[in-house]
């Protein structure tokens, strides 16, 4: 797809006003100015113990009530002069010194992946620690897995699913009695089959609305080179908890989802529309139509359209959050492992602020200023998360020989991922920014707010930024159609 230069000096200006009705109104509705501040996190544990049949008891989902939670006793023969303190930035210049160091009791250096430590040492990566705190996960969402598990059933020699109805199609704490801390293995062959299955369920509510959704072109010597904004909004016709129906249409279709261009103006109208259809064995391929600017029609593509790159960016549509594919599309699934990371479950409540429009200051949650131009900004801070390790094999008429995820044990929240080439080869990095947000139906989602995906063969990020929002008022499927996809891009 073609791309356009945008002008460094847009990049440069003065704060512009935002004049467009829907930007003012937006820009007047809420502003979190309190969001560049260093170290500050959105609150969202209030002291209230998690429910255990969802969390395991005790719970290791981060600190409930801001004090040091069972997972964090420090192992024998360590001393308090060995913690780390909350604030540390780890950088190159004390990853030596820190990592044999200790944070809510588990090694520095062992919550880091090597991948992770490559970019710290060689790429000028910071990592901002805070400590962890709790995220509840809407509880309908949680309650709809416990009573609908003994339902869900699974293939081992297909490895598809059925009568899953919503909330996740596996119980992560069935899973967690499978697991081996010691040898780091399940004796389920098939939990990371069954955790990426989940992941395919719709965390972010019935409805999700990407909403001011941006990409920004860094390369890593250069800086800033272009900006790509779109309208993009994804429709779940399963798993609804919005207190509508539960499901909508006759079952054939799992998901809607229309992607397109609004600037600038060469690429303006650019975009996708793509039906996923509900067939466990992926052998329906995704309906996936292409409104092309120059007949003003709207043509069916191919079914590999979903490992196809976005636009222009370096970010394939399976990447959409670091893993969009269901697991019956790869080969195989496999659960590596478990372990403690550091990762940004607390991004910025505003991470594209429109008062900005057009300044490096719009995007107050990506470091445009200090090279390589593409990690998170100082002021974003990660924390202590306990995630499953999954690896992946695609297809291989797929760009990717391996994918790997790191996920939330309790429910199915990506915080990073790798990509490696055809020869096996570290190719990219997927560093996602997460937060929770409550729906205008109040429901609670934990949702990504900043993509950034790495591609270090070329040195190159496109990183997606977005307000996204939850369950938005009023949408129905229809807004969600071809017909949406044309009257947007026309």
């Amino acid at each position: 797809m073609t791309t356009s230069v945008v002008s460094m000096g847009l990049f440069v200006a003065a704060p512009l006003t935002a004049t467009a009705a829907g930007d003012k109104a937006e820009v007047d509705a809420r502003i979190y100015a309190t969001d560049r501040d260093a170290g500050y996190v959105q609150p969202t544990a209030w002291g209230e113990k998690p429910n255990p049949l969802y969390y395991g008891d005790p719970p290791k989902a981060g600190r409930w009530d801001g004090t040091p939670q069972p997972s964090e006793t420090l192992p024998a023969g360590v001393t308090e002069a060995q913690v780390m303190k909350a604030g540390t930035v780890i950088s190159a210049e004390n990853f030596d010194k820190v990592k044999d160091m200790y944070f809510e009791g588990k090694r520095v250096g062992d919550m880091i992946t090597e991948n992770t430590e490559w970019m710290i040492r060689e790429k000028n990566l910071k990592i901002n620690t805070r400590h962890s705190e709790f995220i509840e996960m809407d509880p309908k969402y949680m309650q709809a897995t416990i009573d609908g598990k003994d339902k869900v059933t699974f293939d081992p020699a297909t490895r598809e699913v059925g009568n899953w109805t919503a909330g996740m199609f596996f119980d992560p704490q069935d899973i967690l009695k499978t697991f081996d801390e010691k040898t780091q293995t399940s004796s389920d062959p098939h939990a990371g089959d069954k955790l990426i299955w989940n992941l395919r369920s719709p965390t972010y509510g019935a409805t999700m609305d990407l909403r001011h959704i941006s990409w920004v072109f860094l390369d890593a010597h250069e800086g800033i080179e272009r900006i790509q904004r779109w309208w993009a909004r994804r429709y779940y016709m399963e798993g609804r908890l919005d207190g509508g129906p539960v499901s909508e249409g006759d079952g054939t279709i799992m998901q809607k989802t229309v992607l397109v261009a609004i600037y600038p103006q060469d690429i303006k109208g650019i975009g996708i529309f793509s039906t996923r259809y509900n067939d466990p064995s992926a052998k329906t391929p995704d309906d996936v139509f292409a409104y092309l600017k120059s007949v003003r029609r709207a043509r069916r593509l191919s079914g590999n359209a979903w490992m196809d790159p976005i636009g222009g960016t370096v970010q394939l549509y399976d990447d959409w959050d670091i893993w969009d594919a269901v697991p019956t599309k790869y080969k195989d699934v496999t659960l590596k492992g478990k372990r403690w990371m550091f990762a940004i479950a607390h991004a910025p409540l505003m991470t594209v602020d429109l008062r900005y429009k057009n300044t490096r200051e719009e995007f107050p949650a990506v470091d445009m200023d200090n090279a390589p131009h593409f990690f998170p900004a100082p002021q974003v801070q990660w924390e202590p998360r306990e995630v499953w390790h999954i690896e992946g094999t695609p297809p291989d008429e797929h760009p990717y020989s391996k994918k790997v995820v790191y996920m939330e044990v309790d429910y199915p929240r990506p915080y990073q991922g790798e990509a490696y080439d055809k020869n096996g080869k570290f190719w990219k990095t997927f560093i996602f920014q997460n937060r929770a947000d409550i729906g205008d139906d109040g429901y609670k989602a934990i949702m990504p707010v900043v993509g950034h995906t790495i591609d270090w063969k070329a040195e190159f990020s496109t990183t997606w930024s977005s307000n996204m929002k939850a369950n938005p008022e009023g949408v129905e499927e229809q807004d969600v159609s071809l017909k949406t996809l044309i009257a947007l891009a026309r």
